[in-house]
């Protein structure tokens, strides 16, 4: 009775790993705005503008 539990198992855990993964959707931090309404980021970031036309900071790819 245990090889077929633990065979169950393992057959669960293949088919869990090979399960197709949702795309990830990416997460953005907001800028910091001075007194005249202008948008900065911080260090390791780049202002960009979403497809809903908020601004936001993207993290800078290497």
């Amino acid at each position: 009775m245990k090889l077929k539990f633990a065979a169950l198992c393992a057959t669960a855990v293949v088919l869990a790993a090979c399960s197709q993964q949702e795309e990830p959707t990416p997460i953005y931090v907001q800028p910091s705005y001075d007194k005249q309404g202008n948008a900065s980021c911080s260090a390791g970031y780049q202002l960009a503008t979403t497809e809903a036309g908020q601004t936001v900071c993207n993290p800078v790819t290497q």
